[in-house]
């Protein structure tokens, strides 16, 4: 009788090496076709207008998108609207502590979320 070794016999290296290939070949495609982590090179400007419609102008924002910003509730929004209105745009985002309710430490909050454009 004929005493088997230890090990796998050709057939199962075979079946683990046509595994391994498409596992090695599943992720290759799954790199290749995941979504870029930044723009394209084509496009080098995409990132911008992402980023400029996250923040808020002051000097064009409506209500709701004022009312997004720290401390800013409706009642606060109307009247840095009406302020605007009276007073004409704001130059800088600081000088939203001269409409009343506001404060400094609140524009504070606001650093990277609000400018005046």
């Amino acid at each position: 009788m004929e005493e088997k070794k230890p090990g796998h016999s050709g057939g199962e290296r075979r079946f683990l090496a046509v595994c391994g290939a498409a596992l090695l070949l599943t992720v290759a495609l799954a790199f290749w076709f995941s979504v870029p982590f930044g723009p394209t090179v084509s496009d080098p400007g995409a990132a911008a207008p992402l980023v400029q419609s996250a923040r808020v102008d002051l000097n064009a924002a409506g209500l709701e998108a004022l009312c997004t910003l720290p401390g800013i509730g409706e009642e606060k929004a109307q009247r840095i609207l009406e302020y605007r209105a009276e007073h004409g745009p704001f130059r800088r985002v600081e000088d939203a502590a001269r409409v009343s309710g506001i404060s400094e430490a609140m524009i504070e909050q606001w650093q990277g979320l609000a400018y005046a454009g």
